[in-house]
C-alpha cells in the first residue's frame, strides 16, 4: 500500500516522504493496518492534487514503541474543512455520488477502536495533520483481532 501510493504521488508531482516501520509484533493485523494506511494515503493524495499551486507533500511516519504503535500522516490542503457535526470527522467534499464518500475516516476510526487506540486530526494553516495510536492486544484479551475462537470455549 505505501509503495502503491508513493508511486500514485510520484506520478501527480507530490513529494511522498516515508519513515515507516511495520510493527514487529504480531499483535496487529495486517489488514487492518492496511485500512488504516490506504484511507489516510488516499485522502492525503486526493487533498494535494487539489492544491493548485505551492509545495505538495505527503509524510508518512509509522513507529512502534513497546506496546503502542504510532502512525502519522500530514499533507497541505485547499479550501476549508467542515466537520460533520454526527461524527466529529471531516465531512466529505466529494458532491458527486456523495453517500458513497466519506467513509474512509470513519472506516479508520472503526479499525483504531478495535485496537483501544485513538485518532487525532490536526487542521492549521492549510495543513492536515493525523495521528493514529493503536494499542497492541493480547491473545487473551476480548476482541483482540488476532485471537483464534473455537466452539465450546
Amino acid at each position: 500500500i505505501v509503495n502503491d501510493k508513493c508511486q500514485q504521488a510520484l506520478k501527480a508531482g507530490i513529494s511522498f516522504q516515508t519513515e515507516f516501520h511495520y510493527p514487529q509484533s504480531e499483535q496487529y493485523n495486517a489488514f487492518d493496518i492496511g485500512i488504516i494506511l490506504h484511507n489516510l494515503l488516499q485522502n492525503a493524495l486526493e487533498a494535494c492534487e487539489a492544491v493548485p499551486n505551492g509545495k505538495k507533500f505527503i509524510t508518512l511516519s509509522g513507529i512502534q514503541k513497546k506496546r503502542f504503535f504510532l502512525i502519522e500522516v500530514e499533507n497541505p490542503f485547499q479550501g476549508e474543512v467542515a466537520i460533520d457535526p454526527l461524527t466529529g470527522l471531516p465531512a466529505t467534499t466529494k458532491t458527486a455520488e456523495a453517500s458513497l464518500h466519506g467513509i474512509g475516516l470513519s472506516n479508520v476510526k472503526q479499525t483504531v477502536e478495535k485496537y483501544m487506540g485513538d485518532m487525532e486530526i490536526t487542521i492549521k494553516n492549510n495543513m492536515f495533520h493525523v495521528t493514529v495510536l493503536l494499542q497492541e492486544r493480547s491473545n487473551h484479551e476480548p476482541g483482540n483481532p488476532n485471537r483464534l475462537y473455537h466452539k465450546g470455549i
